[in-house]
């Protein structure tokens, strides 16, 4: 397969980027190289919104990435078109593919649509890269069939969706939606309520504020310096949690994985562990104002109580610790 133009995405923590066509400004967490060192967007549009815009974007193969720019007065949407030669596929031709943007008053729409019957189920030749800068307000729906997606800043209602690749939210806040079959699920610097679910893949929250509900089926469940409420369950896989604060309660289950759960020793908890095993060692014997054991079955009442924690694994070892 001879490539005829590559389109690729990087992600760096760095300050490098690019300058937006009719923006003016750096898009400094994404990096936009090709073959022919050309880095112009196939199609490019700027729309003017007021308040606090609602912004769809979808496409069949292809990234999605969307970064809040305070600076920008509008929406700036760039399309960026990977297309690949193969002897034996006829699909390179855009003729193939109808590209939607256009405004309705604050809701703006950018999609991909497959003009062929049953197509979008298959890996094509064409792909089409969204890049977006937005409002430090604004709710946005992002999703693609196989593509990473990344959302960075930006306050509002979102759903970010897509059936294989990585989900990437990195200081978003507001209510955010996750949901991939084949990907893993990234969740940094999040405020407010957070929900993602992924079937095959592993999520990791960190930095996080707010209520945070997350799922995964094959995978594994790591979420770091926490700050409000967890609501965990894995089928396949571990699941480890480290709080700074916590707000409401814990809830954490596996089915053939490990728990592993760090709080602070200055709240009261009321802890209800269910396990074959159990490693509490990690508590200081002057916490435990009351307990019992049963089998499977342990109850712990840390100083006055208060905060419950819940939390069940069929066949794996729960342990949990606290930090002065």
């Amino acid at each position: 397969m001879f490539k005829l133009t590559l389109v690729i995405f990087v992600f760096i923590t760095a300050g490098r980027g690019i300058q937006a066509q009719n923006a003016g400004v750096s898009l400094h967490n994404t990096v936009l190289i090709d073959e022919t060192n050309q880095n112009d967007p196939y199609e490019s549009k700027f729309f003017r919104v007021r308040g606090a815009p609602q912004i769809i974007v979808k496409t069949i193969f292809g990234d999605i990435t969307v970064i809040e720019n305070p600076d920008l007065g509008g929406v700036q949407v760039d399309l960026y078109v990977e297309r690949s030669f193969s002897l034996w596929s006829g699909t390179r031709s855009l003729d193939n593919y109808r590209i939607v943007m256009f405004q309705r008053g604050d809701q703006i729409i950018a999609s991909i649509e497959d003009r062929r019957p049953g197509s979008s189920r298959q890996r094509g030749d064409v792909r089409f890269h969204f890049v977006l800068q937005v409002p430090s307000k604004a709710s946005v729906e992002l999703r693609s069939v196989h593509g990473m997606i990344a959302l960075e800043g930006t306050e509002g209602s979102h759903f970010v969706q897509n059936q294989s690749g990585d989900l990437i939210i990195t200081g978003a806040r507001g209510e955010i939606r996750a949901v991939s079959t084949t990907g893993n699920i990234e969740l940094t610097g999040l405020s407010g309520n957070i929900f993602a679910k992924t079937v095959n893949g592993n999520i990791h929250v960190d930095s996080n504020y707010g209520e945070v509900r997350v799922r995964t089926v094959t995978g594994n469940i790591i979420a770091s310096d926490m700050n409000g409420t967890l609501v965990s369950a894995t089928t396949s896989g571990n699941i480890t949690a480290d709080f700074l604060q916590v707000s409401q309660g814990i809830y954490m289950e596996a089915v053939s994985g490990d728990i592993n759960l760090t709080i602070p020793a200055i709240d009261g908890y009321e802890i209800q562990g269910r396990a074959m095993r159990f490693d509490l060692a990690g508590i200081s014997q002057g916490s435990i104002s009351e307990q019992s054991q049963t089998f499977r079955e342990r109850k712990l009442v840390l100083r006055e109580g208060g905060l419950p924690v819940q939390l069940t694994t069929v066949s794996g070892l729960i342990t949990v610790t606290e930090t002065h």
